[in-house]
């Protein structure tokens, strides 16, 4: 199976820069460019060919979307970038139109670098979100807080020796999470704001970007969460999700 590369992704991020620098001067259709053209760069990673004019854009998506390392939403992503090279062109998306869709952007080039390099731990998507937060890119953050708690979640039911196969499996680890002596109702809060990352990062209920102190809120909720696992496990003489 083809390894990404890393360093063609990584060319990919002064371009997103340079298209949310673009955009927060209201040039959409330039700043639409801009992001195309790091999607580009993104797919040329994941299938490690080099195609500047972005022909083999539509073969190197669906491949990702089958790719089982890859995420169920990379399809969505693709399509995204795509709106965005239509937009260069014919200028129908707005502001928040385009603001978004460079976040998929985003996220499809932070998936092919998780493919090349994946996070070891909860701690490590846990700094990718605040990373996201900090450059203001709101879902992306609430994608890698989302996964954050998912692996946090995941440590703890393999170090109890529970089933965890998939993001199915969030709830039944966080109740048994809760019974533990540091757990307790707080925990089940820190879930709802995971929950919610989740469907912050869908971005389906949200016809404008999300409100950024939310999603800053619910990142630090889950990382109270990885803590929490994170002394737990220690405290089982476990080794887990890392430095928080």
């Amino acid at each position: 199976m083809t390894q990404p590369q890393s360093a063609t992704a990584s060319a990919g991020d002064d371009l997103l820069r340079r298209g949310r620098a673009l955009l927060a001067r209201g040039r959409l259709a330039p700043a639409s460019a801009a992001g195309w053209q790091a999607a580009v760069h993104a797919l040329n990673a994941y299938a490690a060919t080099p195609d500047d004019d972005g022909r083999g854009f539509h073969s190197a998506a669906l491949r990702l979307a089958q790719d089982p390392r890859g995420d169920g939403r990379a399809a969505e992503w693709a399509v995204s970038a795509l709106a965005l090279s239509d937009n260069i062109k014919y200028d129908w998306l707005d502001r928040d139109g385009v603001a978004r869709r460079l976040d998929d952007v985003q996220r499809l080039a932070m998936l092919v670098q998780d493919i090349a390099s994946p996070p070891q731990s909860a701690a490590d998507a846990l700094r990718q979100a605040r990373q996201c937060m900090n450059n203001g890119y709101l879902l992306p953050a609430a994608d890698k807080g989302w996964e954050a708690a998912l692996l946090a979640a995941k440590t703890y039911a393999d170090a109890a020796g529970c089933e965890y196969r998939s993001e199915n499996y969030f709830d039944a680890a966080v109740r048994l999470l809760v019974k533990e002596p540091a757990g307790g109702r707080k925990v089940v809060d820190w879930k709802f704001s995971a929950l919610r990352l989740r469907e912050t990062a869908s971005h389906c209920r949200y016809p404008h970007q999300p409100d950024a102190e939310i999603v800053a809120d619910d990142i630090a909720d889950v990382a109270k969460l990885v803590l929490l696992v994170q002394q737990t496990m220690a405290t089982g003489k476990q080794v887990g999700v890392g430095n928080v």
